[in-house]
């Protein structure tokens, strides 16, 4: 039998996908890029990966894992020689527990879904990305995915109880933990959270809730100096209920303002915007602590305009000033973007240290600078002229080496991919990367995971 068929004979026919079902799909959420390979396994159960693992492994067949192909680093792309297995199917949401605040997921549920589910049963589930109606849990996992409020509850890393994954050999790893406090042997988890599907495939898992929220107050906010905004990020770090910190330079938020898309909430002209978030349990309460602070940071002079929200549409107005990324496709393209991580006193350093190095070898240098500064993570979109994406590997190369200037980190939140790994040994200490190498070495040892991420 050839490979097709044997694959067929385990998951059925709608386990399978060929032909134009394969070209196309694209393994980037923002260009067309058609898988190279000519199947998609899409496997309905652990035991089904299992199998077809077995298969694979036996014929020294290399696989690439696909959850919502929503990653940028181009994780997901696929090779000639490499066959596909698609988690799709695999999306049963288990089990919703509002007493031991846990659900169990399949890897194919999308983070959309599970937060649907969790708010029908009274609970939160706090990892909230633009891509989270097409971002699964398995792909989250994998990429330890961050989003909007990691500055409250953490990265997906520590949303993580449990989880079930499928190694290169087939051979089926439990570690379906349900308890907060387990200090027996290894944390097993570990070795799959973050690894970009290089050391297994996830299959299910157990993820922490948290209550229904029951209040949300968000404020838009302007201020005039870079000792202003550290100054009100550390005030703002003492509210208990403070969920995101969210910050716009100006070369992003005049974008944005001027899109025509009405996201014009404060006159341009400051040192830049923060959109302020606390989500608590006490509506009346809550609301009181939030506008006492910015009362406060108002006439201590560290905020010099301000819109507070007095509605979830307002809300949700003022979020979209913060999620303008379609602006910034619209007025900047070709860019190259970028989600690095600093400490929050080095980030206007930065910024200036790449402008001026693309300044000596580019006529057109234009930014967009935004993201999460209260979890050190910045975004970055650059552009060099209508030849950006031909520059883009030397765009980068003087980006990374700045970064490294102030000790930074290569990505916060969308991980290596391919797109990334040349530069990865120049930002890990050799130490560090000899522990990576080994313990993909010993889960996969022919390399047939995701062979071309991260190294």
């Amino acid at each position: 039998m050839d490979l097709e068929s044997e694959i067929r004979a385990i998951v059925g026919d709608r386990g399978i996908l060929t032909g134009d079902d394969v070209r196309m799909r694209s393994c980037d959420p923002f260009r067309d890029v058609a898988p190279g390979g000519s199947i998609i396994v899409r496997p309905a159960s652990t035991e089904e990966v299992s199998a077809v693992m077995r298969l694979c492994h036996a014929r020294g067949q290399r696989v690439v894992t696909h959850g919502g192909r929503t990653g940028v680093a181009g994780g997901a792309f696929v090779g000639e020689d490499e066959i596909v297995i698609s988690l799709e199917r695999m999306n049963v949401i288990e089990e919703i527990c509002s007493v031991t605040s846990l659900a169990v997921v399949g890897a194919g549920v999308t983070i959309e879904a599970l937060q649907n589910a969790a708010a029908e049963q009274g609970m939160f589930y706090p990892i909230d990305l633009g891509a989270k109606g097409t971002a699964t849990i398995g792909g989250s996992i994998a990429t330890n995915a961050g989003g909007n409020r990691v500055l409250r509850w953490g990265m997906t890393r520590q949303n993580v109880m449990g989880l079930e994954a499928v190694l290169a050999d087939g051979t089926v790893v439990s570690a379906m933990n349900r308890l907060i406090k387990n200090n027996t042997g290894y944390d097993v988890k570990q070795f799959f959270i973050g690894t970009e599907g290089t050391t297994g495939i996830v299959t299910r898992a157990v993820m922490r809730l948290v209550p229904a929220l029951a209040s949300q107050s968000v404020a838009f906010v302007a201020v005039d100096s870079e000792e202003a905004l550290l100054a009100l990020l550390t005030r703002a770090r003492k509210l208990a209920t403070l969920s995101a910190f969210e910050v716009m330079w100006p070369d992003y938020y005049d974008i944005v303002a001027t899109s025509g898309s009405d996201r014009s909430p404060l006159a341009q002209g400051h040192y830049a915007y923060v959109l302020i978030e606390a989500m608590g349990y006490s509506r009346e309460l809550d609301a009181q602590v939030f506008e006492e602070f910015l009362e406060s940071v108002y006439t201590e002079g560290l905020v010099v305009d301000a819109v507070l929200a007095a509605s979830d549409k307002q809300i949700a107005d003022l979020w979209r000033v913060r999620e303008g990324a379609e602006c910034i496709v619209r007025d900047m393209s070709p860019f190259v973007s970028s989600d690095v991580s600093l400490d929050v006193r080095d980030v206007t350093k930065f910024v200036d240290l790449v402008r001026s190095r693309l300044a000596e070898q580019y006529s057109i240098v234009r930014t967009a600078t935004f993201g999460h500064l209260g979890d050190n993570n910045i975004h970055l979109a650059l552009h060099v002229g209508t030849e950006t994406l031909a520059e883009e590997p030397n765009v980068e190369r003087v980006m990374f080496d700045a970064l490294r200037t102030f000790g930074g980190a290569l990505t916060a939140e969308h991980g290596i991919g391919q797109l990334k790994r040349a530069f990865l040994p120049d930002h890990k200490h050799p130490g560090e990367m000899a522990v990576m190498r080994a313990v993909r070495a010993a889960l996969d040892p022919n390399s047939l995971l995701n062979r071309d991420v991260l190294f």
